[in-house]
């Protein structure tokens, strides 16, 4: 079985993202909307760096803003988001990349579960 710390690290190195932008991501996929403060409260991280986090995952449609308030997307869609925003960033073909897919239906798991 694999470890979520394996799937986060995966996952930032498949996306080419920072540590901050997944836990800010896995924090919201677990609980649900939550605002700036309670994300920075929930990961014990500095204020500005979970507004650049989340300007990222809106920017790449991993997650929503509504009201002040952030979720996370369904996985199956916010990392295949992330993925075609990172070939297209690179100037690289987006093509199915079955490493991007695994990591989806892992997190898609976690993500209906808490939604449960």
């Amino acid at each position: 079985m694999v470890s979520m710390e394996e799937v986060e690290d995966a996952m930032a190195r498949e996306l080419m993202v920072s540590m901050d932008l997944i836990k800010v991501y896995m924090l919201l996929l677990r609980k649900g909307m939550l605002n700036t403060r309670e994300i920075a409260d929930g990961l014990g991280m500095d204020v500005e760096r979970v507004k650049d986090a989340l300007s990222r995952l809106v920017d790449d449609g991993a997650c929503i803003e509504i009201n002040g308030r952030y979720e996370a997307l369904n996985p199956r869609f916010a990392v295949t988001n992330m993925y075609r925003m990172l070939c297209l960033r690179m100037n690289r073909e987006v093509k199915r990349n079955e490493r991007i897919d695994g990591i989806a239906s892992i997190l898609a798991k976690v993500y209906d579960d808490a939604r449960r």
